[in-house]
């Protein structure tokens, strides 16, 4: 038994499947999950879809269709060989080939079928969009709208709590809609009226690029006889690989596209920046038309947790930086953007009742059926805050039958809004999503007692190309595989490698792996009673919060990270507060107040500033601490290259007790995880100061290429890690020999880089390419290439490893990076200027200096 959910859109088709609490995309393309949205009309007039559709296009392009879902409703037929063919014709021809597939390769029908349509969608579409599954064989199967549907999707992974509000961003290939959600006891409702924009996505960003081609070669296209069937085909082949170029630049800055015409073969290079000045101008429209959205809705811009952003085109990185710029709250990427809705269609379809979403007849093709179709439209509700995936609850209702739930809804957490505008068709929802092998975001995870290092800062950099490599997302080990677990192919290096077998499945009755965790929750939390108690006795012995610092265990105990981190209140932390790190036990935060000339110290109780230390040596840039909290190095060098030094402070009594001169200006540095050396990197002399922490003395000048900005250690200290900001380079060191073991090629002016503290991943920011790039430790090998905003300054991980955090120095704004799906999930805005991002130990807060805003932003994290 399964459940399918379909999402027919403009370009392409997606499906999925629900069964025993599992949601996954079935393949219906040649290389892809999804299957492109064309059809080809044969000579026997029969009609092809989908991937061998696009191949046959290609040489006789008269006889495609594509984009007609933008033509519901017109009553112009679609042109295919000559012959008029309806739209829904076409689109039966899709769902059919879907329906067929699916069934193939599940071995028998599905048992309840949910399709999704456009929000914006008036009742004489939807009635046009009835007569689709009848024409394929299936019998009136229920239809949700695609941000409903992703909001399911959505919810299925994210605990949502009584009274949230979510808005949906839904930039698909033909279509624009903007939905605004809040989660009740029992479901959620739509607030307010869906916006939307009927004839504006992914295909108009193509003819964008298609346009810029033909003007960047003088208007070469303009000159084409379009009744050569040779230039008919080169056209067709020129307008995939605009596609393909637009779909590059999502995740590189800059690409080619070729072009091959009749007696004339040349490349257009075109830039990130070229696309984003094509398309920033509909983008507008859209976050217009969510603004109108939430106005319609009555909910404030501060009010919503997050704006999910679905759609394939959603993956333009200057969406979510639009989005967030104008609403001043996090946006999130749906890991499966162009997926989300097929999938929370199937989440929804394995909610409906026995009696609904019936298999489809074996039929080909039938006649509409007589009379009117009940239409199921878009819901009213649909899942209980806090997740939980059943498919035993009730899905929908017809509205003609439903009565309204018995006594007023609970009163929302969030501000009260008016009731959701009634739809045409009123109904109402119930799902529980909660998507299988998801952890809830109030688990706690034991990882041990490492956090990765947070750096920041730039100098400027040369500019340079960006050398080839993976730029896409790549498989790494899941959240829950072994801790050193490799990427790919790459066999186990940690003791808990995959060696064991799986779990046994839990048997009816077991206790539930949430309820031990609640069991544990408790057991902790008595411990931390007594251990509070044991603590305040030494209070009362008059010790300092400096001593405290230095004395007391970092916590073992890490809270689980959540894709989408909130935003706290600001601290104010003097004047240009240029880089932050928390002390290692995590109970105070150190600042480099550069111009000013101070370090600031913030106690993360009360985020309140306890002290200034003044740092007479020079203006203090970087920080660093000993594994033991006792001592906080400082770099210290001025605009005028006239001071290099690294000050030694103590923390017990926050004064420096030695500065050491170094070559040249000191970036930032890092101390061995067994704290007997101090690595520090001269920017402008392309070596590496080693320094003996016992006697803070110069042992070693380690060369490197030019010109090294950062120092990272192994988790081990076996090996170091430094970005060569003018060399476009990594180079891995051996700490024990000083000699390079690997060069790794990454993106423009390397800045920072991270450890991953459970997975064999180095993270580094690409200040002039505006991206992140990610390698592999076991193989010194590039596995991705992430874009995030502008200028990124500096990357560190939250202590349970799963998400990485990006200070956009230019963008003001903060990216979250999934570890598992190296993708970005969140974009934070900040005040001006971020330059820095630390965390805490127990993983619950994080820091963010902000040069220019003169305050550290604060961002709840698990």
């Amino acid at each position: 038994m399964y459940s399918l959910g379909v999402d027919i859109g403009t370009t392409f088709v997606a499906a999925a499947i629900a069964r025993d609490d599992q949601v996954e995309m079935v393949s219906l393309g040649d290389r892809s999950v999804a299957t492109p949205s064309v059809v080809y009309l044969r000579e026997d007039g029969s009609l092809l879809t989908g991937d061998a559709a696009a191949r046959r296009a290609v040489s006789n392009p008269d006889r495609q269709g594509r984009e007609f879902k933008r033509r519901l409703g017109d009553p112009t037929p679609v042109m295919l060989g000559g012959t008029s063919q309806p739209v829904t014709t076409l689109l039966a021809a899709l769902l059919r080939d879907v329906l067929t597939s699916v069934t193939e390769t599940e071995g028998g029908k599905p048992d309840r079928v949910v399709l999704t349509h456009p929000a914006n969608w008036g009742p004489f579409r939807r009635g046009l969009f009835e007569e689709v599954p009848a024409l394929a064989g299936l019998e009136n199967p229920p239809t949700v709208t695609e941000p409903v549907a992703a909001a399911a999707h959505y919810a299925s992974s994210h605990a949502l709590r009584d009274g949230e509000v979510i808005a949906v961003y839904d930039l698909g290939g033909g279509t624009f809609d903007a939905t605004v959600l809040r989660a009740r006891d029992g479901g959620v409702e739509i607030l307010g009226s869906p916006e939307g924009i009927e004839r504006l996505g992914g295909v108009d960003f193509d003819e964008a690029v298609l346009a810029h081609v033909n003007h960047a070669s003088g208007g070469v296209l303009d000159d084409l006889d379009l009744r050569d069937p040779t230039t008919s085909v080169a056209l067709a082949r020129l307008r995939q690989d605009c596609v393909l170029a637009k779909e590059a630049l999502s995740v590189d800055t800059e690409t080619v596209v070729p072009v091959f015409l009749p007696g004339r073969h040349f490349d257009v290079t075109i830039t990130r920046a070229e696309l984003e000045d094509m398309v920033r101008a509909p983008l507008e429209t859209t976050v217009t038309a969510l603004a109108r959205t939430l106005r319609s809705a009555h909910v404030e811009a501060s009010e919503l947790s997050a704006v999910l952003l679905v759609g394939g085109s959603s993956r333009i990185p200057l969406v979510a930086e639009m989005v967030a710029a104008e609403i001043g709250r996090p946006t999130v990427v749906d890991t499966h953007p162009k997926y989300a809705v097929a999938l929370g269609a199937a989440i929804l379809a394995d909610a409906l009742p026995e009696s609904s979403g019936r298999p489809y007849a074996p039929a080909a093709r039938t006649s509409p059926p007589s009379g009117p179709m009940p239409v199921v439209g878009p819901p009213s509700g649909g899942f209980p805050a806090g997740g939980g995936y059943r498919p035993d609850q009730p899905y929908v209702q017809q509205a003609t039958t439903a009565a309204p739930p018995a006594g007023p809804p609970p009163a929302p957490q969030q501000p009260s809004h008016p009731p959701a505008t009634p739809t045409d068709e009123g109904l109402t929802t119930a799902f529980s999503p909660g998507g299988a092998g998801t952890r809830p975001a109030d688990e706690a995870a034991t990882v041990g007692t490492g956090a990765g290092r947070s750096h920041s800062g730039h100098s400027g950099g040369s500019g340079g190309t960006r050398p080839p490599g993976p730029t896409g997302p790549a498989r790494v080990p899941a959240e829950d595989d072994a801790p050193t677990g490799p990427i790919g192919p790459v066999p186990p290096t940690g003791p808990a490698a995959a060696t064991s077998p799986p779990p046994p499945p839990r048997p009816s009755g077991a206790p539930s792996r949430r309820r031990i965790l609640a069991v544990v929750a408790g057991v902790l939390a008595l411990a931390l009673v007594v251990g509070a108690a044991v603590v305040g006795f030494r209070v009362l012995g008059a010790s300092t919060p400096q001593e405290e610092a230095a004395d007391a265990p970092p916590p073992t105990t890490v809270a689980a990270s959540v894709p989408i981190p909130t935003l706290g209140a600001t601290i104010p932390a003097g004047q240009t507060p240029g880089y932050a790190q928390v002390s290692p036990n995590g109970r105070l935060v150190y600042v480099a107040n550069r111009t000013a000339g101070v370090v600031t110290v913030v106690d993360t109780s009360v985020n309140a500033v306890t002290a200034t230390i003044a740092i007479t040596s020079g203006p203090p840039q970087y920080l660093t601490f000993s594994p033991d909290g006792k001592r906080v190095y400082v770099s210290v060098f001025d605009d005028a290259r006239t001071i290099a030094a690294v000050s030694v402070l103590d923390t017990t009594t926050n004064q420096v007790v030695a500065t050491i001169p170094v070559q040249t200006r000191p970036f930032a540095a890092a101390v061995s995880p067994d704290g007997s050396r101090l690595w520090v990197p001269n920017h402008d002399s392309g070596s590496i100061s080693v320094i003996d922490t016992a006697s803070n003395t110069l042992i070693r000048d380690v060369k490197v290429k030019p010109n090294p900005h950062w120092v990272e250690f192994s988790r081990d200290g076996t090996r170091a890690y430094t970005p060569n900001h003018e060399s476009n380079l990594i180079t891995v060191l051996d700490t024990a020999t000083y000699g390079v073991i690997a060069e790794v090629p990454v993106g423009t002016s390397p800045h920072s880089v991270a450890v991953n503290p459970v997975r064999p991943l180095l993270a580094n920011v690409n200040y002039d390419s505006d991206n992140v790039t990610v390698i592999d430790t076991t193989t010194n090998t590039l596995v991705a290439t992430i874009p995030v905003g502008d200028n990124p300054q500096e990357i560190t991980w939250a202590p349970d490893g799963r998400f990485a955090y990006v200070a956009n120095n230019k963008s003001n704004t903060v990216s979250v990076i999934d570890a598992q799906t190296l993708a970005v999930t969140a974009t934070l805005p900040t005040p001006a200027g971020p330059s820095s991002v630390t965390v805490t130990p127990d993983g619950r807060t994080g820091y963010v200096s902000t040069i220019q805003g003169g305050v550290l932003a604060v961002l709840n994290l698990s």
